[in-house]
């Protein structure tokens, strides 16, 4: 499988870190036990959607203001395209993710790194 640089909207994002991409597909609904044990499971369809996970170490304070500025677009237009790592293209929208914490580390005595991780979820 190629690796391909991801795209949330308009912005390309740097590549993100070597273990720093996680996809999860899922099946939307809700899974109740019976009194008998059995599981009664409600689907809202039978389409697997996904959950994506993106990891970034080290960033520039430019590299962190592209992907700040994307997430906040996403997110005040209710969804964007994404293009995922792996080649996949899917329209997205945030993961309950509101905020967006970036841990920024000292390397230098002037200069400032960053690390964030963003949560993509399939509309």
């Amino acid at each position: 499988m190629a690796i391909t640089t991801p795209v949330l909207g308009a912005t390309t994002l740097p590549q993100v870190d070597a273990d720093g991409y996680t996809e999860t597909p899922e099946l939307r609904g809700a899974t109740t036990e019976m009194v008998s044990g059995a599981l009664a499971t409600d689907l809202v369809n039978a389409s697997v959607k996904r959950r994506f996970e993106l990891s970034w170490r080290m960033l520039t304070e430019a590299e962190v203001t592209s992907i700040v500025s994307a997430w906040s677009t996403m997110i005040t237009s209710g969804s964007a395209s994404f293009t995922a790592p792996n080649g996949g293209s899917y329209t997205v929208t945030h993961d309950d993710q509101l905020t967006l914490p970036v841990r920024w580390e000292k390397i230098t005595a002037s200069g400032l790194l960053g690390s964030l991780t963003l949560r993509l979820r399939q509309t």
